[in-house]
């Protein structure tokens, strides 16, 4: 059919420029297979991700904007338990940024996001309309497979090496209503990580002397019948502190830098960064 390279060409577009980026369920099986750092009174493993209740971190964007995340409380997802953020301003239900998931687990070896909710929420909305609206004319419908609880894998404690963050398969249908056609198509993503250097970062909250870079890069290839096409990009590059958490994040947007971060200590007692 005429419209099926478009149609592979315009999924690939879609997600190149919706997507800012993006494991598996045998992670506890991965861990075993590797080599980890393990602490001694000489030699303390960091804590890449503060996790308590009542963190509050403040980014501004180099477009003047500024939103706020901070842990709020715990909820069980397909039997694990996860940390939740809470964001200032809210995400929107459609919008996918796999820097901003709202729910996490730290393990000994690994920073995990659940992202089965959001994946499905961008397809079922945001995906869908916009084929809608190409296919319009021609009284078209969009069916997408729902996903199950899947998680993608944001570093590795300590950060190191190179690991796939995120390997995904999408499946649906372009439901052509008057010809009773089914198209099927196939979008798998994905994203792989690496840890890039060591680096010295100066934000608005302070100078970080030894952050971990981590570098992100997507690709995707999206299969309509048997036409296949592939497109890849880097994303997003973070800069990861110690004891801290993101600093700093740079991709096509601009560059984002925090600027203020409270984190809990115990109920009476917090530490307080504030230098913007």
């Amino acid at each position: 059919m005429r419209f099926v390279k478009f149609t592979t060409l315009f999924l690939c577009g879609v997600l190149v420029l919706a997507l800012a980026g993006c494991g598996t369920d045998t992670i506890e099986e991965a861990e075993e297979n590797e080599t980890i750092l393990t602490p001694t009174p000489e030699r303390r493993v960091p804590d890449y991700y503060p996790n308590a209740i009542g963190n509050r971190w403040v980014y501004r964007h180099s477009d003047g904007s500024q939103w706020t995340r901070e842990v709020t409380r715990e909820r069980v997802l397909a039997g694990r338990t996860y940390r939740v953020f809470d964001y200032t301003p809210p995400i929107e239900d459609t919008e996918f940024d796999y820097l901003r998931v709202p729910s996490y687990r730290i393990t000994p070896h690994r920073v995990l996001f659940f992202v089965g909710e959001e994946i499905n929420n961008y397809f079922e909305h945001d995906l869908k309309t916009q084929l809608e609206d190409i296919f319009a004319e021609d009284n078209t419908r969009i069916h997408v497979n729902a996903i199950s609880g899947n998680e993608l894998i944001f570093f590795r404690i300590p950060p190191t090496g190179k690991w796939d963050v995120l390997d995904l398969k999408i499946k649906g249908n372009i439901i052509f209503v008057d010809f009773n056609q089914a198209l099927p198509f196939e979008i798998h993503f994905l994203i792989k990580g690496a840890v890039i250097g060591s680096e010295v970062i100066e934000t608005p909250a302070g100078i970080f002397e030894t952050t971990s870079k981590i570098q992100y890069d997507l690709q995707i290839t999206t299969t309509v019948e048997d036409e296949e096409d592939t497109t890849s990009r880097q994303t997003d590059t973070i800069w990861l502190a110690p004891d801290v958490g993101i600093v700093k994040i740079e991709n096509e947007n601009g560059t984002t830098e925090l600027i203020e971060l409270i984190f809990l200590k115990s109920i009476k007692e917090s530490v307080i960064i504030n230098r913007s």
